[in-house]
């Protein structure tokens, strides 16, 4: 799979003059993204497409962010979780790793992470409790083994976000016509495109904000964008508005009076933030129409001529007074959206993942339970009886290990033939430092315990959850599959 790239749902802010300096259009420079684990970003690539992260299982990622759609939706606003819609335009994924001013229209969000959280949660994205998505994931043996080689952790949704993040921040584009330009390709841009980016740093002066190397300055404007009908005729789009509004803390009469997105309002709840979206960056743009924050312009002609007449009438009295006519003729219209259309690359493309099944997960072993008086004396686990192997000679007694402690490494122990009435014997072997490892006849055991998976036992043994093939080895006598541990398993550990 190709990785490079950005995107845009919003459009060219075309202003007049800004009191900051803008900084110089530049290429894309993605050496210095630092590069994740190729494992996580694997795993994010699977959980990316997988709708089980979704509360009924329909919804994934790649849904609102379809790569056959510039990793975007193709819809003028996002299609929301069923039973709800959205009402703002679904974002491309591609270059956000580069974004380090927050994410979303109004950078409600700091970092990619936080808004895979914020997706997951959200009851109008993909509407899944924490725990249901931890518990789904940890049903499914191969994740459970992802996430253990990697993280030497069973699933959990930090590390879900992790990897999908890690994912979303592989999918770059850096090799626009516009890029190779300004690595010196002479050739690489038409007249036409040459002209345009003239335009665009000059008499259009779109370049104040739409600057850098993701053609975004990430700060903040009011550039009086029309309001889409779709939230004042389409009722499912009205609750999901007014349920967030609410969430927000604001009150009745600001949000049932509101006809459009109030923008980074939202957020801030700052009056002064009426309107205002962030400059989006304009990489990647020819993929990912329709365009703005609200999806209303269908091509860059609309966008072009939209900024051409001076927007359309402010309402919220917050809209910037940079935004004025800009007397484009014909052909400068024309050769600006060439350049434009110059700030995309290669198409990136995906292969949707083959997906693992759930398992049917096996009970505790039989020699642990739990029984109305271990759970009124605050013991949930109790040993029935002994287990009959390893036997291990101490002194004139031959004693079975039965039950091991985190900690401490104290195992309980009971005569190898005696009766099921026997008693048991409690007898302290030292674990291994950190390891939780006992060594007994010679042979080193560690005792399986909620929550462990191979992954995580070969990184506290090992350091390193790669190396869990030489536990399975070991105990192949034990269990079918990487997968098939049970609490209370006594396993092998091998040097």
């Amino acid at each position: 799979m190709s990785t490079r790239t950005l995107s845009i749902a919003f459009a060219l802010t075309a202003i007049g003059t800004h009191a900051h300096a803008a900084e110089p259009l530049q290429a894309l420079d993605s050496a210095g993204l630092k590069q994740a684990d190729p494992a996580v970003v694997e795993l994010g690539h699977m959980l990316f497409f997988d709708p089980r992260l979704s509360g009924d299982a329909s919804t994934a990622c790649s849904d609102c962010h379809d790569p056959n759609y510039g990793w975007s939706d193709g819809s003028e606003l996002a299609r929301g979780y069923p039973g709800t819609k959205h009402w703002r335009n679904s974002q491309t994924v591609v270059n956000m790793g580069f974004m380090t001013e927050g994410f979303h229209w109004d950078s409600g969000l700091a970092s990619l992470s936080d808004q895979v959280h914020d997706a997951m949660g959200a009851g109008f994205v993909a509407n899944i409790d924490t725990v249901l998505a931890e518990e789904r994931l940890r049903q499914i043996p191969e994740y459970v083994e992802r996430f253990g080689s990697i993280w030497g952790e069973a699933p959990s949704q930090d590390k879900i976000a992790d990897a999908i993040a890690a994912y979303e921040q592989s999918l770059i584009s850096d090799d626009s016509p516009f890029d190779l330009h300004m690595s010196g390709q002479s050739n690489a841009m038409s007249a036409a495109a040459l002209r345009g980016m003239a335009l665009f740093d000059g008499k259009a002066n779109c370049s104040s904000c739409h600057n850098g190397a993701l053609i975004s300055d990430q700060k903040f404007y009011n550039t009086s964008v029309p309001p889409n009908v779709g939230l004042s005729e389409e009722p499912l789009r009205q609750v999901t508005f007014r349920y967030l509004m609410r969430l927000k803390g604001l009150e009745p009469a600001v949000y049932e009076a509101l006809d459009r997105d109030p923008g980074r309002y939202l957020a801030t709840q700052n009056p002064d933030d009426l309107g205002m979206f962030r400059t989006p960056p304009l990489r990647y743009l020819k993929y990912t129409a329709p365009y703005m924050h609200n999806g209303i312009f269908y091509s860059l002609d609309e966008v072009v001529e939209f900024y051409n007449i001076g927007g359309t009438q402010d309402v919220f009295g917050t809209k910037s007074p940079l935004i004025k006519p800009l007397g484009l003729t014909r052909d400068e219209k024309n050769d600006l959206v060439a350049f434009l259309e110059s700030l995309s690359g290669s198409e990136l493309t995906a292969d949707v993942p083959a997906l693992p099944d759930y398992e049917v997960q096996s009970f505790p072993a039989s020699n642990l339970q739990i029984t109305a008086a271990s759970l009124k004396g605050g013991t949930a686990l109790a040993p029935r009886k002994a287990v009959a192997e390893p036997a291990q000679s101490t002194g004139s007694l031959d004693l079975t290990p039965a039950v091991q402690t985190e900690s401490s490494g104290l195992l309980v122990m009971a005569p190898k033939d005696a009766g099921a009435t026997a008693s048991a014997i409690t007898v302290t072997v030292p674990a291994e430092p950190g390891t939780r490892v006992v060594t007994i006849g010679g042979q080193r055991f560690v005792t399986v315990q909620p929550g462990d998976t191979l992954g995580t036992l070969a990184k506290l043994i090992y350091g390193d959850g790669r190396q869990y093939q030489k536990l399975f080895n070991a105990n192949r006598d034990k269990m079918s599959n990487p997968n098939a541990l049970v609490t209370g398993m006594r396993l092998r550990v091998p040097d």
